[in-house]
């Protein structure tokens, strides 16, 4: 079910005018990042498309240090990374020359303003995703994994979307997709790209990159319709982040994230960070929140945390985390406002509907779990179960009357 997005997206005129040219950035320490917007906690923001998250705290987990470390830590990851590869993965490991970045540029990163970015004009394999949210558009970016059309972006770019739209960036021919999958944990969603043949792919490395690595987010930054790189070093691996929608509570936890200098903005979501060689090496999934190069870093999804998901969903067996195909709902639209799950609207004939519930009224529990004000966790504790399923809802009317009753649960029309 739809929560309400709290401000639209794709804005006009991306990147604005009069952006200070890039100089060399200030260090900071990866261990010691804390950005401090949202009170004592910070702030980060996923980089998406209708609807920033912003997350609440990083968290430094075994961020490699030193010339030494990071070489045996290049040594292992690359041996596992290797060793845990499926066969789709493997058949993209080098596959081409990969996306064209213009390492030669000016540095990257500027003292008072964000990096722009610079253009890309080929880049194989690489879609900007778009996204019908009720009467709003989502952005993002994708890549695609098959020449018949298997592609991956964040669920966050897809969540809630009614329709999903992309374009191969390097033909701007335009196609529809579904999402077959998804892992909302991990923020991973699973796409089928419809009537597509012979659709180029990326190329990938699968060696994991390590502190000190120069990489490249590269996106469809602020739905501008075009692709942008923005460059920086990893700073560091294995962070784990507390994510929500901007302006909510509804926090989430994403782990094992890198975490790059790169300036990623809106739209970067779901695009491929890329190494030297222009060979995918991991997913952008989020930013911190800022307005310079010094405040701004980019988070991404480790390529075997991808696959893996993809392979889950190739499957057919759904797991805890992971779900398939179509999902159970209520039928109606919420949003978490005043620390309490509110009904906005509710569909005529629905499964709400059939029990009772009704716009203004809050939704106490699910299951006998209580929700508090997250419509997020609300949203997916329903979404998680199947069509058919039987649930019980338990909400508060306006005039404070508590009810509950078991609701079947109906095909969703909201991915």
């Amino acid at each position: 079910m739809p929560s309400i997005p709290p401000n639209p997206a794709s804005p006009e005129g991306w990147p604005p005018s009069g952006w200070p040219s890039r100089r060399e950035r200030p260090r900071r320490s990866p261990l010691l990042t804390l950005i401090s917007v949202l009170g004592v906690l910070g702030a980060l923001v996923l980089a998406g498309g209708l609807a920033l998250l912003v997350v609440g705290r990083l968290t430094a987990v075994a961020a490699g240090s030193g010339s030494a470390a990071s070489t045996a830590s290049r040594s292992a990851g690359a041996v596992a990374a290797e060793a845990d590869a499926g066969e789709l993965a493997r058949s993209l490991e080098r596959a081409h020359a990969g996306v064209q970045v213009d390492w030669s540029a000016a540095p990257a990163g500027v003292l008072d303003g964000l990096d722009p970015g610079e253009r890309v004009d080929r880049a194989p394999g690489v879609l900007i995703v778009e996204t019908l949210l009720g009467p709003m558009m989502g952005t993002g970016t994708g890549i695609t994994l098959t020449p018949d059309g298997l592609a991956v972006t964040n669920y966050h770019v897809v969540e809630d979307s009614s329709e999903v739209f992309v374009t191969v960036a390097d033909t701007g021919r335009r196609h529809t997709a579904v999402v077959l999958g998804r892992d909302a944990e991990h923020d991973i969603a699973v796409l089928q790209i419809e009537g597509a043949v012979d659709l180029p792919t990326v190329s990938v490395s699968l060696t994991p990159p390590v502190r000190g690595d120069e990489v490249a987010a590269v996106g469809n930054g602020g739905g501008q319709g075009y692709l942008t790189a923005v460059r920086g070093e990893v700073l560091g691996v294995d962070r784990s982040i507390m994510a929500a929608s901007e302006g909510s509570d509804d926090y989430a936890r994403l782990t094992g994230l890198v975490q790059t200098e790169a300036d990623v903005v809106a739209g970067y979501s779901g695009g491929p960070v890329v190494d030297r060689d222009g060979q995918v090496v991991a997913v952008t999934v989020a930013a911190s929140d800022g307005t310079t190069a010094a405040e701004v870093d980019g988070f991404a999804i480790p390529l075997a945390v991808a696959f893996g998901v993809v392979e889950q969903v190739l499957s057919g067996e759904e797991t805890d985390t992971v779900s398939i195909g179509t999902d159970g709902a209520l039928g109606i639209t919420v949003t978490g406002v005043d620390g309490v799950v509110e009904v906005w609207e509710v569909a005529p004939g629905s499964a709400a509907e059939r029990i009772g519930l009704a716009p203004g009224d809050v939704v106490v529990a699910i299951e006998g779990r209580r929700v508090g004000g997250n419509a997020s966790a609300m949203s997916r504790m329903v979404n998680d179960r199947n069509v058919g399923d039987r649930i019980s809802v338990t909400w508060r009317t306006p005039d404070g009357v508590e009810r509950t009753a078991e609701a079947v649960l109906q095909e969703a029309v909201v991915n």
